[in-house]
């Protein structure tokens, strides 16, 4: 090919090769401040306790916990963990589901929770976003709390607090 052909190419794969950066950030201009910056939350009052929690499998096909199971009672109020937009709310199996997309890539599941907020509603940090249901996933003491990060179950409570343990290392002298 002439170089003055591809110098009038170049300007056009530039275009072609960026187009995909320009959308994404079209979709999230308007979501939550970036995850750095966030203001995470459990999404019960207080600190509740964490009845099982998160185990990443070996491959995304097998067994692991894909959250934190909190502990809560039937009736109990659930909040938004972070500022976004809820994209499903509806029973999943057997038990009802919220879905929130907080922007960034991130994305909550709270089930099982009963919400009269309709899909496309904004929700900020700490906001009602319905109460505890029943359902079988954890017989009616808690509620499942998952995250994911661009598709990836993450724990979500390493949003909330570094739960990871201490760890001291030698002094160099």
């Amino acid at each position: 090919m002439k170089p003055k052909r591809l110098l009038l190419l170049l300007p056009a794969l530039l275009i072609l090769t960026l187009a995909p950066l320009g959308a994404r950030a079209e979709t999230t201009q308007n979501y939550a401040q970036p995850a750095a910056a966030a203001q995470w939350r459990w999404p019960l009052a207080g600190e509740p306790k964490i009845l099982k929690a998160f185990d990443k499998p070996a491959e995304q096909w097998s067994a692991g916990h894909r959250g934190v199971d909190l502990a809560a009672s039937v009736g109990n109020q659930v909040v938004a963990p972070n500022r976004g937009r809820i994209t499903f709310r509806g029973v999943v199996v057997d038990r009802p589901v919220v879905v929130i997309d907080h922007g960034y890539g991130f994305k909550t599941s709270l089930e099982p929770v009963t919400s009269e907020l309709s899909v496309g509603s904004w929700v900020e940090s700490g906001a009602k976003l319905g109460t505890v249901s029943t359902g079988a996933h954890c017989s009616n003491r808690c509620i499942h709390w998952g995250v994911r990060l661009d598709g990836e179950y993450i724990d979500p409570a390493l949003l909330i607090e570094d739960l990871r343990p201490s760890i001291l290392l030698p002094l160099n002298d």
